[in-house]
């Protein structure tokens, strides 16, 4: 097979937000300016939510439109560090930083409470929508943005990267499948087509990132964006040529349709239970506490890990239905769930339970509630 290059001479490269273009692409932005090449980077939120380095700046912090403000500056010198690069904040509304939590598993997750301007909050059609404008009046021959997982898991990255795979294939499928290559970054570990980087370009992303000043501790051989995590500046960056999902139209909806087949296990799983008793002298209805507390524990830990209710919904539904279906008289004749005490309260109780919980306005992880954030 042969090995993909990367020789693009006009590359748009998408990125989250301000000093993204810096850390992640610096190199490949100073490579092809000096190929001659022209480059244009789109930025979809203005990094609002960015946690800053230096104490001076604390106050900006929380002041989303004077975050986004001075990090649109440092951007532009970051920029202007490049040399002719070209450069554009999406423009179908104004995205906002969503900022990051680190679930309970430890993984970047979105917030709990989800700005509605926030970018990982809109639909990816509409960021599409801005992205293909671009791709349309520039008229790259390459886009580059970062992998599917967002590179290390930031939400706005992963919007970035479903929103600008859209935007390519619908590009491409409007010009009967002549579109730009599609190329993301490549993680540590991760398979790469490229490697960009050298003492020269190294000096540019160098001076790139010490305008970031506010996100990156720039030092004299290293950066650092998390404390202890140092990277030098000649480390080069790596890229793998992609194909863009051709499900990624359909990925909002297959977020959520795991939780039928779940649903519907769960029905059958507490069903089998509810009817079991142990063999005490009150003859203890076991299976029905076992049933109930299994559906309560999964409707809640939907609600506690997820940002939305779409996928409770889907099971809760998919639940009753089975519930329902499962007390209906078998071919047989058998009834699996009796019109006796036990099968009335698993039943009712399992779907009283599931309601409860997607109706209650607030429900929040305790001990969970603690928001963390990583790089911005």
């Amino acid at each position: 097979m042969t090995k993909a290059s990367f020789l693009p001479q006009r590359l748009l490269i998408v990125h989250a937000h301000p000093d993204d273009e810096s850390l992640f692409t610096g190199h490949v932005i100073a490579d092809r300016l000096a190929a001659k090449a022209e480059v244009m980077v789109f930025t979809l939120t203005r990094g609002e939510r960015g946690k800053v380095k230096l104490e001076e700046l604390k106050s900006l912090e929380g002041n989303l439109s004077a975050m986004g403000a001075f990090r649109s500056g440092e951007l532009r010198e970051a920029l202007a560090a490049f040399g002719d690069v070209k450069h554009a904040f999406a423009g179908t509304r104004a995205y906002l930083d969503s900022g990051m939590r680190l679930n309970p598993f430890g993984k970047p997750a979105k917030p709990r409470k989800l700005d509605e301007m926030a970018l990982s909050a809109a639909s990816t059609s509409v960021i599409a929508d801005d992205i293909l404008r671009v791709i349309k009046d520039f008229k790259p021959d390459a886009v580059l943005t970062y992998n599917r997982k967002g590179g290390f898991g930031h939400p706005d990255h992963k919007m970035a990267h479903e929103a600008t795979a859209m935007a390519v294939r619908q590009y491409t499928k409007q010009r009967n499948g002549r579109g730009p290559a599609f190329w993301v970054i490549a993680e540590p570990g991760e398979r790469f087509d490229v490697q960009i980087g050298n003492e020269s370009s190294a000096v540019i992303k160098k001076a790139a990132l010490e305008a970031h000043s506010s996100q990156v501790s720039v030092g004299a051989e290293t950066y650092s964006v998390v404390a202890g995590k140092e990277f030098r500046y000649d480390r080069t960056e790596r890229l793998r040529k992609a194909s863009p999902n051709p499900l990624v139209h359909l990925r909002p909806l297959l977020t959520f349709f795991w939780a039928i087949p779940l649903g519907f296990l769960l029905g059958i799983a507490g069903t089998l239970l509810h009817q079991v008793r142990a063999t005490d002298a009150q003859g203890t209805p076991i299976g029905l506490i076992v049933a109930l507390v299994m559906t309560g524990s999964l409707a809640l830990a939907m609600r506690l890990l997820r940002n939305s209710r779409g996928a409770l919904y889907l099971l809760a539904a998919t639940f009753a239905g089975t519930v329902f279906w499962l007390s209906q008289p078998q071919a047989n004749g058998t009834l699996l769930i009796p019109g006796n005490e036990l099968g009335n309260l698993w039943a009712f109780g399992s779907i009283g339970l599931c309601a409860l919980i997607i109706l209650f306005p607030n429900v929040r992880a305790g001990s969970w509630r603690k928001s963390a954030r990583g790089h911005q």
